[in-house]
């Protein structure tokens, strides 16, 4: 039995540093943008993470992609 995607949602996750603590270790934070077109590419998903990144203050750690889909069976 085949299965299809469908109800996809991808959500945009920027990491960032905001911060150290006492010992030093970098404090992260994450910014998280949701409903973006999960049609998107991977590119522009970075390129849009790095935009959105670029218009705050902290650094930008990392950009992520979380995708979630409901699976159904075919046929």
């Amino acid at each position: 039995m085949a299965a299809v995607k469908v109800d996809s949602v991808s959500v945009l996750k920027i990491e960032v540093v905001t911060g150290n603590n006492a010992s030093g270790m970098a404090i992260h934070s994450t910014r998280t943008i949701s409903d973006i077109n999960p049609a998107l590419a991977d590119a522009d998903f970075l390129d849009i993470g790095t935009k959105i990144g670029a218009l705050q203050i902290h650094v930008v750690e990392a950009v992520k992609r979380s995708d979630t889909s409901t699976l159904v069976a075919q046929g």
